[in-house]
Parts: C-alpha cells; structure tokens; sequence
C-alpha cells in the first residue's frame, strides 16, 4: 500500500511540476495541455472509483501548490472528471479511442467549468467567454491528443481491473 502512495506522490507531483514549468515553454497561449488531469482521467478510466478519487485529490493539491491559486480548488474540480471516466470505462468501451476523447472533452469541459464556478463564487475575476475561447477550446485539443498518447503508457504500468467471474 505505501508503494502505491508513494507512486501516486510521486506522479503527480512531477506531473504537476512539469505542467507548471515546462508546458508553458513548449505550448504558448493560454489554453495548455493539462498533464495532471490527464493522470487523473487516465487512472480513474483504468482504475477503480476509489483509486480515481485519491489521485483526483492528489492532483488538485500538487496543481493548486504549484500555481499560487487557492488551494483545493484544483482538487474539487478534477474529482468531478472521476465519475465520468469510471462511467465510460465499461469493459466493451475500454479499448475504444472514441471513448478517451470523451473522457478528455467531456472531462476538460467538466473540469474548466467547475474551476470557473469556484473562483467565480471566491469573487476572483472570471470572463466565461473568454475562458470557452482562449482556454477551455485548445485544452480539450490539447488533452485529447494527450490522452491518446499517455493513456497506452500509463495501461502497460499498471494491470487492468479484475473483471468478475462470469456465472460465478
């Protein structure tokens, strides 16, 4: 179990130091690919409910640590993507590409819209406009191409869910 921890920690924490200092290099522009939430969406695709909604916590601290935003508001969002991932990763969807753009467009719009919603409530300044054009719109370009790259890599590092016994 710490093994698992510390792998998670250890994940994300890089996931999000390199969201933090080496995306913004490769990809000018508002709207970036997000690598903390695509280890989430991808383990919580792969993963079970639990596992999804620990890494979704994780993630949320490490990104909210790294940007200077408030804290926990990273974690709030991403743990909204969790349901959705788990939802479209039924064993006959698994394998199909269709269903991680839509866990990467689904979750992105999920993710952006609950983060807008929360800063809005905490009165920092928010244009959803804005927002939907220069951000949200190339990020869920960004993940989806994203997701189609890590997902297979992070599926070979890890076993898939045990799949109950048919009958039985």
């Amino acid at each position: 179990m710490r093994n698992r921890i510390g792998w998670a920690v250890m994940v994300l924490g890089l996931a999000a130091l390199l969201q933090a200092t080496w995306v913004p290099l490769w990809i000018p522009g508002p709207g970036r690919l997000n690598l903390v939430f695509l280890v989430v969406a991808t383990v919580a695709f792969l993963g079970s409910l639990e596992e999804g909604l620990a890494w979704a916590v994780g993630g949320g601290l490490w990104l909210d640590l790294f940007s200077g935003g408030p804290l926990g508001v990273s974690a709030l969002a991403l743990l909204t993507v969790v349901p959705l991932a788990q939802g479209l990763s039924r064993p006959v969807f698994r394998g199909r590409l269709v269903m991680l753009a839509a866990v990467a467009t689904g979750g992105t719009l999920l993710m952006e819209g609950v983060r807008g919603i929360l800063l809005a409530v905490l009165q920092y300044p928010v244009d959803p406009g804005y927002a939907l054009r220069q951000v949200i719109g190339p990020e869920i370009l960004w993940n989806t191409l994203g997701m189609l790259v890590l997902h297979p890599a992070l599926r070979r590092l890890r076993p898939l869910r045990a799949q109950p016994a048919l009958g039985g």
